[in-house]
């Protein structure tokens, strides 16, 4: 029988007792941060006597922090929120159980070796299997995935007999799309190759680009399209998932959602379960090169989602910011929810 690897050993997360910097947007956004720091917040980028600046997700804000770690000679972490994280959202003040410190790239950056990347490289030769098969279970068992909030609730898709392809729309500018190699010709392609296939294609698309509050990549052609369901009901991933044969993304968690529960995926750009030899990988251009990277490891969905889900992210109780591993991280959640039901 396996033994389980360290889950708190973090060697390439900053040195305990670090100070560190974090540009003005991080700072207030996130309040908590600190916490998992050894509790004190975040200095200024240009503040002395730091010994390395942090950043969050991929957009201005991140690179400016990148550009004054460099220009100070200071090393930089990426951060991020990790792929288990609350029962809320962020947006609406939700602390999360998670994040990622990754000293070399975003988990979403296809174009690079993110510490997950050699994290999930190094799973397919190790002793993961178990960790990862009890950590799978969990989370298919209480159906969770990032957020939690949504109830679960059958879907309104009519009945067939048809084999039924959920493709996965993304909010137009979303970060990991870009970074993940891929762009609107994905979402165009992906909506050919499905349509063409002759399976019932069923879109999810964001609430609020139904209401015109946002924009998608494929929600407005799919609308046009006849034959193609819209499904933006407000219930969660796992309730979706269940009346669906298959997920097609560009580079959604949904899909390694799908993976946890041994559902086929078929990827138009490089998320970070991609390449691995577990997804149908349609990506093209630039993202032949990231693939070609990843060939050389095939791990299994056990050890994937050890690396993913246990190995990777730092879990801290947002009651009282100690440590936790994975395993607490979603007892603390299912409590959560049961709270909430009873409440």
């Amino acid at each position: 029988m396996d033994s389980l690897p360290d889950m708190m050993d973090k060697t390439w997360h900053p040195p305990d007792g670090a100070r560190l910097g974090a540009t003005f947007f991080v700072r207030r956004a996130f309040p908590w941060l600190g916490h998992y720091f050894g509790g004190a917040p975040p200095a200024p980028t240009l503040a002395p006597d730091i010994d390395g600046i942090v950043s969050w997700g991929g957009r201005i804000p991140a690179k400016t922090a990148m550009a004054v770690a460099r220009l100070r000679r200071l090393q930089h972490w990426h951060l991020e929120d990790g792929f288990l994280r609350s029962v809320g959202l962020g947006k609406d003040g939700a602390a999360p159980v998670s994040i990622i410190v990754d000293d070399r790239a975003l988990p979403v950056d296809g174009g690079k070796a993110s510490r997950l990347e050699l994290l999930i490289a190094e799973a397919a030769r190790g002793n993961c299997d178990l960790l990862g098969e009890r950590i799978r279970a969990r989370m298919v068992e209480h159906k969770l995935s990032k957020y939690n909030n949504l109830p679960h609730e059958p879907p309104s898709i009519e009945q067939s007999t048809r084999r039924r392809i959920l493709l996965v729309d993304q909010v137009f500018g979303d970060v990991s799309v870009e970074r993940a190699l891929g762009g609107r010709h994905s979402f165009d392609t992906m909506l050919d190759d499905a349509l063409a296939s002759g399976a019932q294609c069923v879109v999810r698309t964001h609430p609020d680009v139904m209401a015109g509050y946002r924009k998608g990549y494929m929600t407005e052609r799919a609308a046009r399209t006849p034959g193609v369901i819209l499904l933006a009901d407000r219930v969660s991933v796992a309730s979706i998932l269940d009346v669906v044969d298959e997920v097609w993304t560009v580079s959604s968690q949904v899909g390694f959602d799908a993976l946890l529960r041994r559902m086929p995926v078929c990827c138009y750009a490089i998320p970070f379960y991609a390449g691995w030899g577990l997804t149908d990988d349609r990506a093209s251009g630039s993202a032949v090169t990231a693939l070609a990277r990843r060939a050389g490891a095939r791990p299994s969905i056990d050890q994937l989602t050890a690396a993913t889900l246990g190995l990777y992210p730092t879990y801290r109780n947002p009651e009282n910011w100690q440590p936790m591993d994975v395993f607490a991280a979603i007892d603390f959640l299912v409590a959560e929810l049961e709270t909430a039901r009873r409440d």
